[in-house]
C-alpha cells in the first residue's frame, strides 16, 4: 500500500505523536509498505528519510519546539495527487488534518483519523473570558474531524469512552500506541548524575513532557514537597519544554527542595531515549492524557511508574505489579513514591515486570494491526 501520513507534530519534535507517527512508518515499511508523510517544516532539520513533504510553518512564543502549518498552498495538492496514494492517515484537527481531509474528498481516497490528544485541555492556559468558547471550538473540530473520516483510531479504552462522549459516531478502533521497545539501552546512573549535577547518594525521579498547565506539573512540585520533608536524598529530573517553564523554575527555586529539582529542558530523542533507565522512578501527574507514550518508554527501560489513575495510564499500569496508580491526591502521590524507593527489591521487580510489559505496545505489534485495519477498510 501507498499510506499518507498528515500530522503537525514530527521530528525532531519529541512529543508522543511524534514517536508513535515515526514508528508506525518504520515498521509499515518493513510490512512492504510506502508510507509518505506531510508535516510543518522545522529550521535547521535535515530530514533523513524520502518521501516527507514539509510545509510551510510558524512557531508560537510559547511552543519552541513544536511548528504550526501555514495554509496549504494549492502546489501542494499536485504533489500528494502524484504520491497515488491508497489510504490517507490524519494525526490532527489542524491545518494540515484539513489538508489530509481535503486531499481525500479531492482524490477519492479512504481516510482515518487518530485521535490520541484531548484537544479541549489545550485551553488552560487562555484567559478565563475566552475558555468556553476555545474549548467549544475544539470539541467542534474534533467532532468534524472524525466523523468526517471513515474510521477513528484511539490507543485505550478510555480515549474510545471519551470519543463516544464528544459525539464521535465514525466506527472506531482502539490501536495502542507503538513504540520501539528497545531503543532504551541506558547510560549508568553515575554518568547520569555527571551529566546533570545530581549529588551522590541521592534517588532521581525522572518526569518527561511538556511544561503547561495540562500536564499537572504544579501538582508534581507539591507531592515532591511531601517527598522532600520525609526523604531529602531524593533528586526530581524534568526534561521537557513548554509555556510555564519559566513559571515552573521560579515556584521550585522560592521552594526548600530547590536545589534537588533539575530542569533539563529539550532534549533529543535518541539522548532521552539512554536517561529514563538511569533513574529510579518515572513519575506521571498528568490527567488529561490519552495516549502517555512516555510511560511505555519508561516501562520498555525497566523502571516503575507512578501516575494518576486518569485516562491513558489507567489503561497501560497495572497497579501493584509494574508501578502505581493513584488518586489525584499528593499525599497518597508521594506516599507510592517513597514506598518504591525505601523498597529496593520491589521497586526492581516492578521495573522487570514493566520492561516485559512494554512489548504489549511495541511498534511492529501496533504497525502489524494498523496494516490490517488498512487493508479491511480499503
Amino acid at each position: 500500500m501507498k499510506i499518507g501520513f498528515f500530522t503537525d507534530v514530527y521530528l525532531p519534535t519529541p512529543t508522543g505523536t511524534s514517536v508513535m507517527v515515526e514508528s508506525l512508518r518504520q515498521n509499515l515499511e518493513k510490512l512492504g509498505s510506502e508510507v509518505f508523510i506531510v508535516a510543518p517544516e522545522f529550521p535547521h532539520y535535515q530530514d533523513k528519510e524520502n518521501n516527507i513533504l514539509r510545509v510551510p510553518s510558524y512557531f508560537l512564543p510559547n511552543r519552541p519546539e513544536s511548528p504550526i502549518a501555514k495554509p496549504i498552498a494549492s502546489k501542494f495538492y499536485k504533489t500528494v495527487e502524484n504520491y497515488e496514494l491508497d489510504i490517507i492517515h490524519s494525526f490532527t484537527v489542524y491545518t494540515i488534518g484539513t489538508f489530509g481531509l481535503n486531499c481525500s474528498k479531492k482524490f477519492h481516497k479512504p481516510i482515518v483519523f487518530t485521535f490520541d490528544t484531548l484537544y479541549t485541555e489545550h485551553t488552560k492556559n487562555f484567559r478565563p473570558l475566552y475558555k468556553p468558547f476555545a474549548k467549544m471550538w475544539y470539541q467542534k473540530q474534533l467532532i468534524s474531524m472524525a466523523n468526517s473520516c471513515q474510521l477513528t483510531l484511539v490507543p485505550t479504552p478510555s480515549t474510545r469512552s471519551l470519543a463516544e462522549e464528544f459525539g464521535v459516531i465514525t466506527p472506531i478502533e482502539i490501536l495502542p500506541s507503538g513504540v520501539s521497545v528497545n531503543d532504551y539501552t541506558s547510560i549508568t546512573p553515575a554518568a547520569l548524575r555527571a551529566k546533570f549535577s545530581i549529588p551522590e547518594g541521592q534517588s532521581v525521579l525522572l518526569y518527561v513532557g511538556r511544561l503547561d498547565e495540562e500536564s499537572n506539573v504544579r501538582f508534581l512540585l507539591r507531592a515532591f514537597h511531601e517527598i522532600y520533608l520525609r526523604r531529602e536524598n531524593t533528586h526530581l529530573l524534568i526534561i521537557g519544554r513548554g509555556a510555564q517553564e519559566d513559571l515552573f523554575q521560579k515556584i521550585a527555586s522560592k521552594q526548600p527542595f530547590g536545589d534537588n529539582v533539575t530542569f533539563a529542558g529539550f532534549m533529543p530523542k535518541g539522548e532521552l531515549n539512554k536517561i529514563y533507565g538511569a533513574c529510579d522512578i518515572f513519575v506521571f501527574p498528568s490527567t488529561t492524557a490519552t495516549q502517555a507514550i512516555a510511560i511505555i518508554e519508561a516501562m520498555a527501560a525497566g523502571i516503575p511508574v507512578v501516575a494518576i489513575n486518569r485516562l491513558a495510564p489507567s489503561n497501560i499500569i497495572r497497579d501493584d505489579e509494574d508501578g502505581y496508580l493513584t488518586p489525584l491526591n499528593e499525599k497518597v502521590f508521594a506516599d507510592k513514591i517513597l514506598y518504591l524507593l525505601e523498597n529496593d527489591k520491589i521497586r526492581n521487580n516492578f521495573g522487570r515486570v514493566a520492561r516485559a510489559h512494554a512489548a504489549k505496545f511495541s511498534g511492529d505489534h501496533s504497525a502489524k494491526r494498523l496494516n490490517d485495519i488498512y487493508k479491511k477498510l480499503l
